[in-house]
C-alpha cells in the first residue's frame, strides 16, 4: 500500500515540475496580442484577387451571362460594363458584386439590351413567311 501511495506522490511531483506557470510579462502579452489577427487588421486583397472573386460570383449566377460583363477594380471600387437582358439582371449583378467582401462600392454601368435576352436579332429583318418559289420574281 505504501508503494502505491509513494508512486502516486512521485508521479504528481514529476507532473508539477514539468508544468510551466503562465507568465504575466507585459512584453509577452503584447506580443501575443499583436500575433492575433483581428478583422480590422486583415491584409487587404489585391485588385487582381478581388476582381477574380467578383467575376466568379457573377459567373455563379445562372440568370446572368457573365461573359458579357466586364469587371474592373481599383482599390475595392468595382466598375461593371457590358450588357444584360433586363433591368432586373442589371440590379442583380450590382447586388451580387456589392455583397462580395472587400468591395467598397459598385459603379454599375451595365446597359440593358432586351433583344439579347429574347434572342431577337438586330440585323437584317426576317420575313414572317418565306415566299414560295413560284412567287419569287423571275
Amino acid at each position: 500500500m505504501k508503494a502505491v501511495l509513494f508512486s502516486i506522490a512521485f508521479a504528481l511531483a514529476l507532473y508539477g515540475c514539468g508544468r510551466q506557470e503562465p507568465t504575466n510579462n507585459p512584453a509577452q502579452i503584447e506580443q501575443a496580442r499583436k500575433s492575433e489577427k483581428t478583422p480590422g487588421e486583415a491584409k487587404p486583397l489585391t485588385d487582381t484577387s478581388l476582381t477574380q472573386i467578383v467575376r466568379a460570383a457573377l459567373e455563379s449566377e445562372s440568370s446572368l451571362d457573365a461573359r458579357k460583363i466586364e469587371v474592373e477594380n481599383r482599390e475595392g471600387v468595382v466598375a461593371l460594363r457590358g450588357t444584360v437582358g433586363s433591368e432586373e439582371q442589371r440590379e442583380k449583378a450590382g447586388r451580387i458584386v456589392g455583397s462580395v467582401g472587400g468591395v467598397k462600392s459598385v459603379d454599375n454601368r451595365l446597359a440593358v439590351d432586351e433583344a439579347a435576352s429574347t434572342g431577337a436579332t438586330t440585323g437584317v429583318p426576317v420575313p414572317a413567311e418565306t415566299p414560295k418559289p413560284s412567287e419569287l420574281p423571275k
